[in-house]
């Protein structure tokens, strides 16, 4: 009996699981903060989680984050990190919780909300590479800066 090939060679995608995801996402989770870092997010039960990455050329080119010590909230965190690698950040807005939900069909149904946790925190680091100028200098672009945070 052979095992299943998982590569992307067989043109099978690949089932992922939240051990997987959580045993690389535990390592990528003590890896320092890259360029663009967003707001932490925190739920009503005290996790938190927060992105950051890299631009470069348009596209997400390297991901990290911090979350807290919640398995389920750091496969979600993984997965969003191996998803999104490679994206243009306006592509990479189009992913819902629900995608995530679907994407990782083993995790119980309390602990499905931790989607929502990391997509907020994703989107946080989202919108502060908006605020960052095209030109790759890290600084702010004051007139998107003014309308972001304009009195209604």
């Amino acid at each position: 009996m052979t095992a299943a090939c998982r590569e992307a060679c067989c043109s099978v995608t690949p089932r992922l699981t939240v051990s997987e995801l959580f045993e690389r996402g535990f390592r990528r989770n003590r890896l320092a903060p890259l360029a663009v870092e967003g707001a932490p997010c925190t739920d009503a039960e005290g996790n938190m989680a927060r992105f950051s990455f890299d631009v470069v050329d348009g596209k997400i080119a390297g991901i990290g984050f911090r979350a807290s010590s919640c398995a389920t909230l750091i496969a979600y965190c993984e997965f969003i990190a191996e998803l999104t690698g490679g994206f243009r950040p306006a592509i990479a807005k189009e992913l819902t919780a629900r995608n995530l939900v679907d994407g990782l069909p083993g995790v119980p149904s309390l602990k499905r909300e931790r989607a929502v946790l990391a997509l907020a925190a994703f989107r946080a680091a989202l919108i502060a590479a908006e605020l960052i100028t095209p030109n790759g200098q890290g600084e702010p672009d004051e007139s998107r800066l003014h309308l972001r945070h304009a009195a209604p």
